[in-house]
């Protein structure tokens, strides 16, 4: 009984050679640490949706999970394994960017212009229901005398009253109470009215005086026995570079944050990061102009650093004061967009993205928009928004006369469908969405730049706003 070529005779047993580590296996060689046919032994094969890790079959984790305890894990959010297997947070700790958040005071720095610091906005959030905090000077903390921590609320100030920070830090607070947990949010406002980024970047009056926020407030939490991080901060700009027509806006943004992140954890000695929240500008037509390439900037940065940037979402379906302020409501409203994402984003760990587009393409006149959706499914609202004209779809290309677009319709429960009257023969196609205004008109859900297409998210508000998604303001390139 002869062996067939390349086969051996080892103990009465056609086999093949096998080199060290690996183990004959139906005259194949294998090695039994790594294959999913023959895992820890012949024939020992894994179900379909497991790999052989080790000689033990264990699920296959994604990109960026790992393998802990024979389950897959997300190391940059799991409280247990928080930056690796077994590296497991204290209780009460939350684990964000792969790093465990020792801090009973979670302080967030809100920057900006004038809706910063709620101009025209009735104060609204006389009562503080948690036990969220701001300094003893007030949520428009200012430069000095920051000595003490007292109740935030929100205060008059003869144009300026409600800001973002109650309605964000207080959502956060009842979202953490109704899982059984506390949270408390410090939050100081150090913008300044009418200034461009140039004049309040690292450097500046409002900077600095920023800085001293997170200087006084680390020394505040300290003294009362607690532990502070700065968490974030919310920028509500853009106005200013609209009108005076700033080139590489995204190009500040990254800038602004990124000194944000290092001025601050050099005062406070903080492993955890310092992310940026942005909201749109939806109000150039108030400027006289059709169209700002400000909304698209602010897109931009947040696709240029997606682990410290977040577009909570734009403004065009908000009440307007002026158009261009918010009332007391569309401040509050807007702090609570904010929260819903800062508690995905430094509270579940989980990655947040606005409702917008992830493909796009054309098929002769029909054009499918595959969006990404934060709570599926996607609606037309001419409710809360006018429609400006198909839902505030358009189509451009270098022709000079682009196709009109003839429909525009939900066709899934992420996707919209939109037809053009004939077939483009320009280059540059591109799909644009609450991007055109008429020029002179205000900002606003029934006047400004404006669209109606939303999600259907359920996220409760404390006063009864309707916390949907809003699609961003976009011009994107066709596949």
């Amino acid at each position: 009984m002869s062996c067939a070529s390349g086969l051996v005779c080892l103990d009465g047993q056609c086999s093949s050679t096998c080199d060290v580590g690996k183990t004959s296996c139906g005259g194949s060689c294998t090695d039994l640490d790594a294959d999913p046919a023959n895992c820890g032994g012949c024939d020992d094969a894994c179900a379909k949706e497991e790999s052989c890790i080790g000689g033990i079959c264990a699920p296959e984790c994604g990109q960026d999970e790992l393998l802990c305890a024979n389950t897959c894990i997300n190391p940059l959010n799991d409280e247990e394994h928080c930056g690796g297997c077994d590296a497991a947070c204290d209780e009460e700790q939350d684990c964000a960017f792969g790093q465990c958040v020792d801090a009973t005071v979670n302080h967030v720095l809100i920057g900006g212009q004038s809706l910063s610091l709620g101009s025209n906005a009735m104060a609204l959030s006389t009562e503080q229901p948690y036990e969220n905090l701001m300094f003893n000077t007030g949520v428009r903390a200012g430069l000095n005398n920051l000595t003490s921590f007292v109740p935030l609320v929100e205060s008059q100030n003869g144009k300026y009253g409600e800001t973002i920070a109650s309605g964000m830090a207080n959502l956060v607070a009842e979202l953490e109470q109704a899982k059984g947990r506390s949270y408390v949010i410090s939050a100081s406002a150090h913008g300044i009215g009418g200034l461009s980024y140039a004049e309040l970047k690292k450097g500046t009056n409002s900077f600095t005086e920023g800085m001293a926020q997170v200087q006084a407030a680390a020394e505040v939490a300290a003294e009362q026995g607690d532990t502070l991080a700065v968490r974030a901060v919310a920028i509500i700009h853009g106005e200013t570079d609209h009108v005076i027509g700033t080139a590489n806006y995204d190009q500040n943004l990254l800038e602004w944050q990124s000194d944000y992140e290092a001025e601050t954890r050099a005062i406070t000695n903080q492993l955890p990061p310092v992310p940026m929240f942005l909201c749109q500008l939806s109000s150039w037509t108030k400027h006289n102009a059709a169209s700002s390439p400000i909304p698209i900037a602010q897109l931009a940065a947040a696709d240029a650093r997606p682990g410290r940037i977040f577009i909570v979402g734009p403004k065009y379906f908000l009440p307007y004061s002026d158009g261009v302020h918010l009332t007391g409501h569309g401040e509050r409203w807007l702090g609570e967009y904010y929260a819903k994402a800062y508690h995905r984003v430094l509270v579940e760990g989980e990655p947040w993205t606005p409702l917008r587009p992830q493909t796009l393409s054309r098929d002769g006149t029909v054009i499918v928009a595959d969006f990404h959706v934060p709570s599926p499914p996607l609606a037309f609202d001419t409710e809360q928004v006018s429609d400006p004209g198909n839902f505030g779809f358009e189509f451009w290309d270098s022709s000079g006369a682009p196709p009109a677009v003839v429909d525009v319709k939900i066709i899934g429960d992420t996707q919209v469908q939109i037809t053009l009257a004939e077939l483009p023969v320009g280059d540059n196609e591109r799909l644009r969405y609450a991007y055109t205004g008429e020029p002179g008109n205000l900002g606003g859900p029934m006047t400004g730049p404006r669209g109606n297409l939303r999600d259907s998210d359920p996220t409760p508000s404390r006063h009864g706003y309707a916390l949907y998604n809003w699609a961003v303001h976009f011009d994107e390139p066709l596949d």
